[in-house]
């Protein structure tokens, strides 16, 4: 995405803890967010399981992108 920026929060739940981290850019968007997600997929020379091993991994996950406004990556683990 060119750079952006990651906020962290510690999250409360009566009981539970867990931490929530939200990664933000202004990049060019990305066009096929399904496709994105499928292991095996990159644009570039990874092993493309960044956005899927990260929902794996995660309790919580969500993406929302836009084409030419940037992309918005939030996830979240319980304890």
């Amino acid at each position: 995405g060119g750079g952006g920026h990651v906020e962290l929060e510690s999250l409360y739940d009566g009981f539970r803890r867990g931490l929530r981290l939200s990664f933000r850019d202004e990049g060019p968007g990305i066009p096929d967010v399904e496709l994105a997600l499928k292991d095996g997929y990159t644009t570039g020379g990874g092993l493309g399981l960044g956005l899927s091993g990260a929902r794996r991994l995660m309790n919580e996950f969500t993406i929302e992108s836009r084409l030419g406004e940037g992309t918005t990556v939030t996830v979240t683990r319980w304890k």
